[in-house]
């Protein structure tokens, strides 16, 4: 396992990262990182950001959680931190929150762990899963099945740790001021496909670049 690690650094990060004219970690080394977004994602193994991006070194600063779930502001979390430093000293200008579907998380969140450790993180996110319900309930266009409200729980829980980011005094400030905004977004691995949410429809819609 740690050979298929070590092959990937030498025979293509280390390429494509330090050689030809202008190796990138050598600018990130001499002049310090300058990302232009903090991204929350899931911790999820499939669906690592600087993966499914093909992102660049020092491109965006970035935090996981299981779901992608963001628990309200306490004081000195590694979250907190996190952003006090990327929004405070490198003045990130986006803060995205990205989740997946089929994400493992939700699906706990739906059917109940006996992992004490999940659950307690992932307690704050059952306010998300009943407003799935109430949206799937309230509408007859979506259909009434188990998968379904999976993936409406999925989008939910990424507009409530959006809302939750806001109790976050670094955010909260730099928000205010508007020197950062927050999207949404879900990756959608059956089809390969990004969706940011719309505030103005209350709709995911799939993002074909700005």
């Amino acid at each position: 396992m740690t050979d298929r690690l070590l092959a990937g650094f030498q025979n293509r990060f280390r390429p494509k990262a330090y050689e030809g004219k202008k190796p990138v970690m050598s600018e990130l080394v001499s002049y310090g990182q300058n990302p232009d977004y903090f991204i929350v994602s899931c911790a999820d193994s499939r669906c690592d950001p600087g993966t499914i991006f093909d992102a660049q070194p020092g491109e965006f600063f970035g935090f996981k959680s299981i779901g992608a779930i963001v628990r309200p502001y306490k004081t000195g979390t590694a979250l907190a931190a996190s952003l006090q430093f990327a929004i405070n000293a490198l003045k990130v200008k986006k803060l995205l929150v990205i989740g997946h579907t089929h994400c493992g998380a939700i699906k706990a969140l739906h059917d109940g762990t006996d992992d004490p450790e999940i659950a307690s993180f992932i307690d704050v996110a059952h306010e998300a899963m009943d407003e799935a319900r109430k949206t799937q309930n309230a509408n007859d266009a979506i259909n009434n099945d188990e998968e379904s409200l999976l993936r409406l729980a999925e989008k939910q829980v990424l507009l409530t740790s959006a809302k939750n980011l806001m109790t976050y005094p670094s955010v909260k400030n730099a928000v205010e001021a508007g020197n950062l905004h927050i999207e949404s977004w879900i990756f959608d691995m059956d089809e390969g496909d990004i969706l940011r949410f719309d505030p103005k429809t209350s709709e995911f819609v799939i993002v074909t670049g700005d």
